[in-house]
């Protein structure tokens, strides 16, 4: 005579219990992966600006120690904006970088990171390319005067051996009313990406810190890169013209 083993099973209560077990750990355990993830970004653009900056101490190298100029392509040659390179410029650099994804922090997606980059034309104007980053050597008629929500000016570095903590490259935290854009390249977990395009249009040019941006890296003129949180930050102009409805920015 053969006796059947007794079958053990969950009761529906156990079953309950061991879901909801696992619920709370994977509440506990994506903030912690998200905010991991979030540091290996930061790493990443750090190093990117490092050798953003390593290129432009290159090139002025090679021109009598002159930064590259942060001028447009504009026929108003004070039509100038941080977060844009002439053409003659952003070439000038790809080429002594090797990388043109350099330019840019890796985790702003479209318009960047298009192959040939992002070159900007408006109603038949060229302006250059926009690039992911404040670029804030080489501009003319620095300090440009408070408009609008700035709060602080800045000096733009022409040669290379001026202050060496003078930032020279900083983060894409910008943005426009005119264009109706604003750039949050580091959230909480990451870029701030409206249905993948980083221009966040709908948010209608609100600043950076309002869209969930929490800070992003100074590059200074001597190499050194450090991170910022939003809150210690001041507003700068990122346009030179344009007045409030042209580009700010901040870091």
């Amino acid at each position: 005579m053969c006796i059947r083993p007794h079958r053990v099973a969950f009761t529906l209560v156990e079953l309950l219990v061991v879901i909801a077990v696992l619920a709370l750990l994977m509440g506990l355990l994506l903030p912690v992966l998200g905010i991991a993830r979030e540091k290996a970004r930061r790493v990443a653009c750090m190093g990117n600006i490092r050798q953003f900056i390593i290129g432009t101490q290159a090139y002025a190298g090679d021109n009598r120690e002159y930064l590259p100029l942060g001028l447009s392509d504009a026929r108003d040659p004070e039509d100038e904006h941080t977060p844009i390179l002439s053409r003659a410029m952003r070439n000038a650099l790809v080429r002594i970088i090797g990388d043109e994804n350099v330019l840019s922090c890796p985790w702003l997606r479209e318009p960047f990171g298009q192959p040939g980059g992002w070159y900007y034309v408006f109603e038949g104007q060229n302006y250059g390319y926009v690039i992911g980053y404040n670029y804030l050597g080489g501009h003319k008629g620095t300090p440009w005067p408070l408009v609008g929500p700035a709060n602080a000016t800045w000096v733009s570095p022409q040669r290379s051996y001026e202050t060496p903590s003078r930032p020279l490259v900083t983060e894409l935290n910008a943005w426009s009313t005119g264009e109706l854009k604003t750039f949050a390249p580091h959230g909480a977990h990451g870029a701030i990406l409206e249905v993948g395009d980083s221009g966040n249009s709908s948010f209608e040019g609100a600043p950076s810190e309002q869209i969930g941006a929490v800070g992003g890296h100074v590059g200074c003129l001597d190499g050194s890169t450090s991170w910022k949180p939003i809150r210690d930050m001041k507003i700068y102009r990122g346009s030179r013209q344009w007045d409030e409805s042209g580009c700010f920015t901040t870091w």
